[in-house]
């Protein structure tokens, strides 16, 4: 759906009067505020990473880790591929974001964009769902928690740095307006005159990396302003999602059935699934702490996997019922899911800084591997399934009215009409003749 870019107040936020979206904030001095933080996140990212992250003590014996710690044990058991899939989530991903930010907004701070601007914000949204630093953090609370029956457990200053990390990384993502890289580009949106038809009507290409508008018969396959590929809608949505669900289907039967982790004490011990996991924490009195492992690691996957099967279904039978919820419902997918990464995260943990000896040893079990496929192939549905497809099949305006009853205004670009403005703030400077897309 089409509207045009309207004045908003500092502070304030416009959302899509159609699937409730947000469409764009005005963030007050924005390039300043996410470049001062993007700078803060890096240096606390050295301290995490080279400063000892968890210390467990017992009976003399003392075991320190860091944040690699994790990925290099599961590499060492033999489990090499979810080994890279820690390292790459929890470090490497977070720090290409990280340091391409930096190298964007440092030229943009002198007035200009850098050299080869368009391929690192590619390679930035592209690792950005991908670096789970906060995924990784809940694995080390629950960790902490777990180890507290083997041994002593003491945060070291590379947990402070990573909890330092992840705050200023998030501010920094929630200050950054786009737009500030943009204003420098010479590739200009089109004016509402250069799109035909009204928004029900509106044929447009929308550039997923940058939001660049095109009209449709404008025969671009690639942006001009980021280099990404552009298409109408994302080709053969439906089939790839419902081959990367099935595999995900199927990756999770031995996920649940084969161990994910083996604890010994003494020597003794057994190897624990997921579900009789739960069921040992629940035993232990630690009742939040199994509704956590339960909920991140059986019922977010069995959710998501439901609900991309039921939104596949819908829309391969062209249903009209209510779109907005059934979106509303695919952005929680997606943002949910990489949360049951909590697990794989959890168990390269433990297995690297439990291993004392015969007093106690954590092994990572055959199941960590498939429920790790699971999860990756689980988000990857989700982001080849395009929600649009959704809004095709429907006939309804915002109101919930039939599309040929919408009132149309000069252009036949629907206007903007709702916003969430904060109280006592001024409007934003012009932007008229500016849109977006949704």
């Amino acid at each position: 759906m089409l509207f045009h870019r309207d004045d908003i107040p500092v502070g304030a936020r416009a959302d899509c009067t159609r699937c409730g979206a947000e469409l764009y904030r005005h963030i007050s001095n924005s390039l300043d505020r996410s470049l001062a933080l993007y700078l803060s996140t890096l240096m606390f990212m050295v301290v995490a990473n080279f400063y000892p992250f968890i210390t467990m003590q017992t009976a003399g014996i003392k075991a320190t880790s860091l944040v690699s710690s994790g990925g290099l044990a599961l590499y060492q058991f033999g489990m090499g591929e979810l080994g890279l899939v820690v390292f790459l989530t929890s470090i490497l991903f977070p720090l290409i974001c990280i340091v391409g930010m930096i190298y964007l907004l440092i030229a943009v701070r002198f007035g200009t964009l850098p050299p080869l601007y368009a391929p690192i914000y590619r390679i930035i949204k592209a690792c950005e769902p991908w670096s789970l630093l906060a995924v990784f953090m809940l694995g080390t609370l629950i960790a902490a928690v777990k180890l507290r029956a083997l041994a002593q457990v003491i945060p070291g200053l590379g947990m402070f740095g990573f909890v330092m990390m992840l705050i200023t990384y998030s501010a920094a993502r929630a200050s950054f307006d786009p737009e500030v890289l943009w204003v420098k580009c010479k590739v200009k949106q089109l004016d509402s005159d250069e799109f035909p038809g009204g928004s029900k009507e509106a044929r447009v290409l929308t550039c997923h990396t940058c939001g660049l508008l095109r009209p449709l018969d404008s025969n671009l396959h690639q942006c001009e302003r980021c280099g990404a590929g552009i298409h109408f809608r994302v080709v053969d949505s439906l089939e790839k999602t419902w081959a990367l669900l099935i595999s995900a289907c199927i990756m999770l039967i031995p996920a649940n059935l084969y161990p994910v982790m083996s604890v010994k004490k003494l020597g003794r011990g057994n190897a624990d699934t997921i579900v009789s996991g739960v069921m040992h924490l629940m035993e232990a009195g630690l009742f939040g702490l199994a509704f956590i492992v339960l909920f991140a690691s059986i019922v977010v996957p069995v959710m998501k996997l439901t609900t991309l099967g039921y939104l596949l279904y819908s829309v391969r039978n062209k249903s009209d019922w209510r779109p907005r919820d059934r979106t509303l419902l695919y952005r929680i997918t997606e943002v949910v899911g990489a949360w049951s990464m909590v697990d794989v995260f959890l168990v390269g943990l433990l297995s690297g800084l439990v291993s004392l000896g015969l007093l106690a040893s954590i092994e990572p079990g055959i199941g960590v591997t498939f429920f790790g496929a699971a999860v990756i192939l689980t988000m990857l549905a989700a982001h080849s399934f395009d929600p649009r497809l959704i809004w095709d099949n429907t006939s309804l305006d915002p109101d919930g009215l039939p599309s040929n009853k919408l009132p149309k205004n000069e252009n036949n670009i629907q206007a903007l009409a709702q916003t969430q403005v904060p109280p006592s703030q001024t409007p934003a400077p012009s932007a008229e003749g500016r849109l977006e897309a949704q």
